[in-house]
């Protein structure tokens, strides 16, 4: 891993929704033996010292996350910063007097973790990247870029039906993604169409088309899989679209002129109208 990784500046969250409340919190250690948190009469046992880098016994560390208008979920951590006991709710005026947040640890022990889990699996290092992915999530388990990590290292790790269930769960997911998040539904979508799940990755493309509806690579990456797929009026739809939005875009004019080498036409009289219109070579 590079060494210069360390001196990316810290950040508690990783990009998806900063306006929310999300990332590792502290209280101060109650000298009580039992304790929930502030401002609630949840017991709780107090943890040990003797915890890994950045743990401080005089502490009680929480994992945030917004969950209403006026209430934030917390998440108790243990020694090794991993979730313990039950989730306890407080309201945003409880959280803002009681909690502290600790943006050394949650870059430390989530955001880091993502960004080695990315250069891991960009060296096609997938188990390692795999472990780490797994360490967020079991912090964070809606973070939404372990999420798609995880699902990446498990199709290069031929795990197929492990990716296809965390790519369904990121799909469906109740996130405010954003059009930031694109290229990971997209990228997504072409590591499923290289595994023949073509419409899985149709759906991976949408949610990108959702997110970018102007972003006329998308709508190219649809018709190359719907070509692979065999459903050429599919593909020319797409492609059609593509050129709606771009006509000068050299990898359509490319896919094009292959489709007309091979001899394939759309069915649809719209659509042989569009693409006669574009000419063989489209400006």
């Amino acid at each position: 891993m590079p060494k210069d990784m360390a001196a990316i500046s810290p950040v508690i969250d990783d990009g998806d929704e900063p306006h929310k409340i999300k990332g590792i919190f502290s209280s101060p250690a109650p000298v009580a033996p039992t304790a929930g948190p502030p401002g609630q009469g949840v017991p709780e046992a107090r943890s040990p010292a003797g915890g890994v880098d950045g743990f401080d016994p005089e502490k009680i560390y929480w994992f945030a996350s917004e969950c209403g208008p006026d209430m934030v979920s917390l998440k108790r951590l243990d020694t090794n910063f991993f979730p313990v006991g039950q989730q306890a709710l407080v309201n945003r005026e409880t959280f803002f007097a009681d909690y502290s947040l600790e943006p050394d640890l949650g870059y430390r022990y989530v955001t880091q973790r993502i960004v080695r889990g990315d250069w891991y699996r960009k060296q096609d290092l997938n188990v390692e990247a795999k472990i780490e992915y797994q360490m967020v999530l079991r912090i964070d388990e809606e973070n939404i870029r372990a999420n798609f990590g995880l699902g990446l290292a498990y199709l290069a790790l031929n795990q197929l039906d492990k990716g296809r269930y965390v790519f369904s769960r990121l799909v469906d997911m109740d996130e405010s993604f954003e059009e930031a998040h694109k290229h990971l539904f997209n990228e997504f979508g072409i590591a499923l169409r290289k595994k023949n799940l073509f419409d899985e990755a149709m759906r991976y493309y949408g949610r990108a088309a959702e997110l970018s509806p102007r972003d006329e690579n998308i709508y190219l990456n649809m018709a190359r899989a719907m070509f692979e797929k065999g459903d050429m009026e599919s593909a020319f739809a797409h492609l059609k679209k593509t050129f709606e939005i771009n006509q000068g875009v050299e990898e359509a004019k490319a896919f094009l002129a292959f489709l007309r080498k091979k001899g394939f036409e759309a069915d649809d009289p719209t659509l042989r109208h569009f693409f006669f219109r574009l000419g063989t070579d489209p400006k």
